[in-house]
């Protein structure tokens, strides 16, 4: 019995079971690859998680990832990332307790609709709004495409890990002395990397990335 291969082996499904979904989303995406599991199409849709932005509505989102998502309504401050009103699905757990957000594709005028028959506002101490459904708009959410999709691994990314995945970054912003972002233009990867936070990557069709 060679116990060294046998030790090697444990290694190696060890690195597997805890890199899990970062590596589905990225692993097998090279530019001009045949069968990318990360790719925009012909058509500029990006492909991710087996969902397809811009395309993919909520409710086969939920089949495609085998979760159930919470769905709300939030009002992000002047001066967030995401400022103003969005709709958005929390997945809060799928594999290797990976949580997922997909911002719901819903016009401005629609929101404010929405806004005026969601439930009691509850704010965050980051300022941020939430706002749950009525029953009425929410059972009408799950036929809405999904627009961009936020990754949170419950493990840690590094700058070298992208670098792996994705080549050299289309560019580098220190958002603060902790936070560093790398945009990716061709998959519409922007993600945001710090010290004790975890880190967020979020997708979008590249021709509406910001």
């Amino acid at each position: 019995m060679n116990y060294d291969r046998i030790g090697l082996i444990a290694l190696l499904v060890v690195v597997v079971i805890t890199t899990g979904v970062f590596l589905w989303t990225s692993t097998h995406y090279q530019q001009g690859s045949a069968t990318p599991d990360t790719h925009v199409d012909s058509t500029g849709h990006l492909h991710v998680l087996g969902l397809t932005l811009g395309e993919t509505t909520l409710k086969q989102a939920e089949t495609i990832l085998q979760s159930k998502a919470e769905v709300a309504l939030y009002l992000y401050p002047e001066g967030h990332a995401k400022q103003g009103l969005k709709m958005e699905a929390f997945f809060p757990a799928i594999a290797d307790h990976t949580k997922v957000v997909l911002l719901l594709d819903v016009d401005q005028a629609k929101l404010l609709a929405i806004e005026s028959r969601a439930s009691t506002p509850q704010q965050s101490q980051n300022g941020v709004v939430r706002m749950a459904l009525a029953a009425r708009d929410l059972s009408e959410v799950y036929a809405t495409r999904v627009e961009s999709l936020t990754l949170i691994p419950s493990l840690d990314v590094s700058a070298e890990n992208l670098k792996a995945r994705f080549g050299e970054p289309d560019s580098v912003r220190h958002v603060d002395e902790e936070q560093v972002l790398y945009r990716y233009e061709a998959v519409g990867l922007s993600a945001m990397l710090g010290k004790d936070v975890l880190p967020m990557l979020t997708f979008s069709n590249p021709a509406t990335a910001r």
